[in-house]
């Protein structure tokens, strides 16, 4: 496996939710890298249904108040991921609408990118979406599909096994 192979399978071995941050702010250049990776994520058919809303410690106080844990307080940014059904793609064979899912690549790979600049993040899916779309000014048409906190790790992430199913369990080929 050459060397830039390895890398990317690397990152994705580092990659882990961090659920307790350091308080120290991320760079702007490091912030502007993840929002591009945002921005340069695939959606079906390109739509692009999403918003996202940055939030940094300052503006932080409606927000932290819909935070279960507190340790995503002490997040220096939390993102929250939205979607706009009306600009998503729907697949004609049954009505699904991809706004959820177009959002959900988008910060995947923005997660992919702070675990490649050291930084830690975790999904936060815990939460009342409608205090969330109070305190943030989110428009009653848009979903919040869940926050991201973002930051510094407040300790040295043990490079530990996650539990996994075995790929027998969850691949098929051919069939089910």
């Amino acid at each position: 496996m050459d060397d830039k192979l390895k890398a990317f399978y690397e990152l994705y071995d580092r990659r882990k939710s961090v659920r307790e941050f350091d308080p120290s702010p991320v760079g702007l250049d490091k912030l502007a890298r993840l929002l591009t990776a945002l921005q340069r994520a695939q959606s079906a058919a390109n739509r692009q249904p999403w918003h996202f809303i940055v939030v940094e410690n300052k503006d932080r106080d409606a927000l932290n108040g819909c935070l279960t844990k507190d340790g995503f307080k002490t997040a220096p940014i939390i993102i929250a991921a939205c979607a706009d059904p009306a600009l998503a793609w729907v697949r004609k064979a049954d009505g699904v609408n991809y706004a959820w899912v177009d959002a959900a690549i988008a910060v995947t790979e923005m997660i992919g990118a702070a675990t490649a600049e050291g930084l830690g993040a975790c999904w936060i899916a815990a939460i009342d979406p409608e205090r969330v779309k109070q305190a943030l000014g989110i428009p009653g048409r848009i979903d919040v599909v869940g926050l991201v906190a973002v930051g510094y790790p407040k300790a040295e992430l043990a490079r530990e096994e996650k539990n996994r199913k075995p790929l027998t369990e969850i691949i098929h080929h051919g069939r089910w």
